[in-house]
């Protein structure tokens, strides 16, 4: 047997907000319901009108074109023992330079300087800028520069301030409806809320994307006193979700003061249920408690002695068996057998198939039963 409550609850998180104008595009989403760390690049957006779609997968080909080019100039080049050769000429030179000025004989000093400018033109032939690899390296270098100028000045990103899940669904209560402002919430804004949330949530439509906190969030309900005056701060209780049959576990965090015969009470929730980022508000099942034992009828219990028992019949003798009532409601209790080590077990437990005596008003213990 369970204790429980049927009623709506108002789901509450802390969520980072990152509102667009609707016609704006985007690009390289995040899918929705995937977890992202702090940091994490979550959408592109295109704020100007010369970005082409296919942009950002030319700048990647250039840049492994320019890779590659690198890569072979420094492991492949086949003129290698011509630069070596040329090198030795040019420090030769260079040596001979500073030789013919010291001793200030300028017409071989101009000679040399001319055959070094011949061999340093050469170089810069095979290995430098006016190579075929020079030149085509800075031709691309040159063009994948313009595309991402290009890419970064039509383009905008918006990058995740918090860990959680992504959810590109905006309801319009992500700034209102969290942790902080709890205990703000009052029992009217709550049933408010509960009651008109369809008919608000589908006239406005929301442009953005969010990041939910999923290691906490939490349920707020409003109950009659009634039903809340076993509940306590602290204490554990299960939350079925009629939508999916998902069970969580859940703390009670808060219970407010009673106001016309009703109070609020919000339970912390640090279990995953389906879509729950998406969801705010929830027909639940609360049960409070759990109970397993013998069911019997309600009008079978009798009291002797102050002491709550029922009647069995045992072979054909009526027999009187003390019980302890674990819950009842408005027909059903569910009992067990007292733990008492000076109840002889074998003449005074109740066991599975046992005839519990419904109608008690003409029974007496120990009598014999036709």
């Amino acid at each position: 047997m369970e204790n429980s409550f049927d009623i709506t609850g108002l789901i509450i998180r802390n969520e980072w907000v990152y509102n667009y104008p609707a016609e704006l595009q985007l690009k390289n989403k995040i899918p929705e319901g995937q977890r992202v760390p702090f940091g994490k690049k979550i959408v592109e957006v295109i704020i100007g009108d010369d970005v082409d779609s296919n942009l950002l997968s030319k700048i990647n080909k250039l840049e492994e074109r320019i890779i590659e080019i690198n890569k072979n100039t420094l492991e492949n080049s086949i003129f290698d023992g011509d630069i070596k050769k040329l090198d030795t000429n040019i420090n030769e030179k260079v040596d001979l330079i500073k030789k013919y000025s010291d001793t200030g004989d300028f017409e071989k000093l101009t000679e040399v300087k001319n055959e070094l400018s011949d061999d340093l033109y050469k170089k810069s032939l095979i290995s430098g800028d006016n190579s075929f690899s020079g030149r085509n390296l800075e031709q691309l270098i040159n063009e994948k520069s313009q595309l991402e100028s290009l890419y970064m000045n039509n383009l905008d990103a918006i990058y995740s301030k918090s860990a959680g899940i992504v959810s590109y669904y905006l309801d319009g209560f992500e700034q209102s409806l969290n942790l902080i402002n709890i205990d703000k919430l009052s029992i009217d804004e709550v049933k408010d809320i509960t009651e008109t949330y369809n008919e608000i949530s589908s006239d406005v439509t929301y442009n953005g994307v969010k990041i939910v906190e999923d290691y906490a969030w939490y349920i707020s309900c409003v109950f009659n006193e009634g039903q809340a005056k076993d509940m306590k701060i602290g204490s554990r209780m299960k939350i079925i979700f009629k939508s999916s049959e998902e069970a969580v576990s859940a703390k009670i965090i808060k219970i407010s003061e009673p106001m016309e015969g009703e109070q609020k009470v919000t339970y912390e929730v640090n279990e995953y249920v389906d879509n729950y980022y998406n969801i705010r508000v929830a027909d639940i099942t609360i049960v409070t408690g759990q109970y397993e034992g013998y069911e019997v009828s309600k009008n079978s219990i009798i009291e002797k002695d102050n002491q709550k028992g029922i009647f069995v019949n045992k072979k054909g003798i009526v027999r009187y068996v003390p019980i302890e009532i674990l819950a009842f409601d408005e027909n059903r209790v569910i009992i067990k057998n007292i733990e008492d080590d000076n109840i002889d077990s074998g003449k005074y437990i109740i066991k599975l198939y046992d005839e519990v005596i419904k109608n008690t008003k003409n029974i007496k213990e120990n009598q014999k039963i036709m």
